[in-house]
């Protein structure tokens, strides 16, 4: 990172530089630990929808967003920051949800909470300042200044002096490739996340276990009071990729890229549930929860099944790139160095093979960059 090649905050680099110097761990470890962040975030954002909604709400609109998520399902399978970020952002919603008083008492976790989220990734502050955002459109009582929670604040003071002093010391190049922004992307991001016809599944559920009798849950008042600050963050974090859609359109910055806008997830098993209670709101009471239950479950694993089937297929050596550019285990061993010149194919091999690869670059200053990335690298000037 110190050599400006990574484009990232230093919270996942840093967390894991302390846990190798305990558990040393490899790279398919760390995909582990990308599954645990997702299963976290999942988490945290069940316990929040229950706390508003609860038990069957929270089941539904967290077992249909997550195994539709495309983002999720992804990232739970690779050695990156991203499932941290998400979990970060269902972190910061779920404090949220506290009323005044626990939020005082639990201030140190919330300054954390937006700290970390702001130093995995530079949208994070984003995130955050959405949040901020929503209390000043939701504390109308209050003077402004004293709107949005000194904790949340407080993060952003500490992360802007980080953010400036890394920007400043990281390159560019990384931030150049293409982003695909065309309205049919603009759809994707969201379509990947949840087919909001699924929810017609617990509906149905309900209708048919039920009772001719209605029943509308009301919320009290002071839970009403703090779940309109979550409600109005959820819709803001939605909105988020709308936001970066259009500032790739009318500006040169294009960060339109699905991963960076992973927080909005957290917020849509929210927001599913909060539909959700609204339609069952007007239903009638239920016999039982167990026919909902076992039929969402149900038909939310057969779509994790499709998603599944559909990622063994991107994944098969015919039809994945990366596979192509493994050199055959067949290939002899052999004490002579075989020499790479493409960065793609040069590092997946060293790291697979068991033969010496060198690469083979064409200038000095690309050969500095790289041995400042890493010494290991057994790099040839031509």
């Amino acid at each position: 990172m110190l050599t400006g090649i990574n484009f990232s905050p230093p919270l996942y680099f840093l967390f894991n530089f302390c846990l190798q110097l305990i558990f040393p761990t490899s790279i398919e470890q760390l995909r582990i630990q990308s599954l645990a962040f997702i299963i976290i975030g999942i988490i945290l954002s069940f316990l929040l929808t229950r706390k508003i909604f609860g038990t069957p709400i929270a089941f539904f609109s967290t077992i249909l967003v997550a195994s539709q998520s495309t983002i999720l399902l992804s990232q739970a399978q690779e050695a990156r920051h991203y499932a941290m970020f998400f979990a970060c952002g269902a972190w910061v919603l779920f404090m949220q949800s506290f009323n005044e008083v626990a939020l005082r008492k639990y201030w140190g976790s919330t300054f954390i909470s937006h700290f970390c989220l702001c130093q995995v990734h530079y949208l994070g502050i984003v995130f955050s300042g959405l949040i901020g955002l929503s209390y000043l459109i939701s504390n109308k009582e209050k003077a402004i200044i004293k709107k949005i929670p000194f904790p949340v604040i407080s993060s952003w003071i500490f992360s802007i002096p980080v953010y400036l002093l890394l920007l400043s010391q990281q390159s560019s190049h990384l931030g150049n490739w293409p982003k695909p922004n065309g309205l049919s992307n603009l759809i994707s991001s969201y379509n990947d996340s949840i087919l909001f016809l699924t929810i017609i599944i617990p509906c149905l559920a309900f209708i048919i276990s039920s009772n001719s009798k209605r029943n509308t849950v009301t919320l009290p008042k002071e839970e009403t009071i703090w779940l309109t600050p979550v409600i109005i963050t959820s819709f803001l974090w939605i909105l988020v990729p709308l936001l970066f859609w259009i500032i790739s359109h009318i500006t040169p910055l294009n960060l339109f890229v699905d991963r960076y806008f992973i927080p909005k997830e957290s917020a849509l098993i929210f927001l599913v549930g909060f539909g959700l209670s609204l339609i069952f709101q007007n239903l009638p009471n239920q016999k039982t929860k167990i026919i909902p239950i076992l039929g969402t479950m149900g038909f939310s694993l057969g779509l994790l099944l499709v998603s599944t089937k559909r990622g063994d297929f991107g994944l098969d050596k015919n039809t994945n790139y990366h596979h192509s550019l493994i050199i055959e285990e067949t290939y002899p061993e052999s004490e002579q160095p075989v020499i790479i010149e493409a960065e793609p194919i040069y590092f997946p091999n060293a790291y697979k093979n068991s033969n010496d690869f060198l690469f083979l670059v064409k200038d000095n200053q690309k050969k500095e960059l790289y041995i400042q990335f890493s010494k290991k690298l057994n790099i040839l000037k031509y």
